[in-house]
């Protein structure tokens, strides 16, 4: 084991101690009643660390490819900015949404494609939001907050698919390992937002939110391309 390996461990394992007891004490209280303290500064503090994990990670580690760190970094920022208001103050939620989506965009710009597949990626993006919001316009349901949520979704959705597809095509293991722990972070992200949905619309599964949001986060934060270097990369 090389020293920026050892130095790497020595990152992570403290990072994903932290979380797992957060993780641990705001379930106990949203599935079992526990009393633990303030649930809302538990789940936040999550984001939070994961922030300043890629944060740090990103200054030891990622700066040879800058651009992807730096847009995962500034991808979590936004996160926990809109968590500032969809969690913390539960209130302004068009504008949460919004920073959401800058922080899907962010996301977009990390993914590693060729003209082609970019410009394909862009126009499906586009379409299929300009359907969703055609869909609920002819519901009756649209209203800009819906707008802006099926933006942000189709965003979501588009990142999960296009890591899922660059995990099948990579030929670099670390790429690959790479584009694993996205497609996984975003398939709970996706989950979370469907639990989100289910609450808001029929008033059930509101407890599953934060257990597919925290595990989420923490693999996004993992998710910097030179976490997965080796030797041979």
């Amino acid at each position: 084991m090389n020293k920026k390996t050892r130095a790497k461990i020595c990152l992570i394992l403290p990072f994903l101690a932290v979380e797992c007891v957060l993780f641990a004490l705001f379930l106990a209280e949203d599935f079992a009643g526990a009393s633990v303290g303030d649930n809302v500064a538990l789940k936040y503090a999550t984001v939070m660390f994961a922030m300043l994990f890629a944060t740090v990670s990103f200054a030891l580690f990622d700066r040879r490819d800058f651009q992807d760190g730096l847009m995962l970094v500034v991808a979590l920022a936004l996160t926990l900015v809109a968590d500032l208001f969809l969690l913390v103050l539960d209130d302004f939620y068009i504008v949460g949404v919004i920073v959401f989506i800058g922080a899907q965009i962010c996301h977009f710009a990390r993914i590693k494609r060729n003209k082609v597949w970019w410009i394909a990626s862009i126009s499906a993006r586009v379409l299929l939001a300009v359907v969703v919001i055609i869909v609920l316009a002819a519901l009756g349901e649209l209203d800009a907050l819906y707008a802006f949520v099926a933006i942000y979704f189709v965003q979501l959705v588009g990142n999960f698919v296009e890591n899922v597809v660059l995990a099948v095509l990579a030929k670099d293991r670390g790429a690959r390992a790479q584009a694993i722990v996205l497609f996984v972070g975003f398939l709970l992200f996706i989950g979370c937002d469907i639990s989100v949905g289910l609450a808001n619309l029929y008033g059930v599964a509101g407890e599953f939110e934060w257990l597919f949001y925290t595990p989420s986060q923490v693999l996004i934060a993992l998710s910097l391309g030179r976490m997965y270097e080796t030797e041979n990369n």
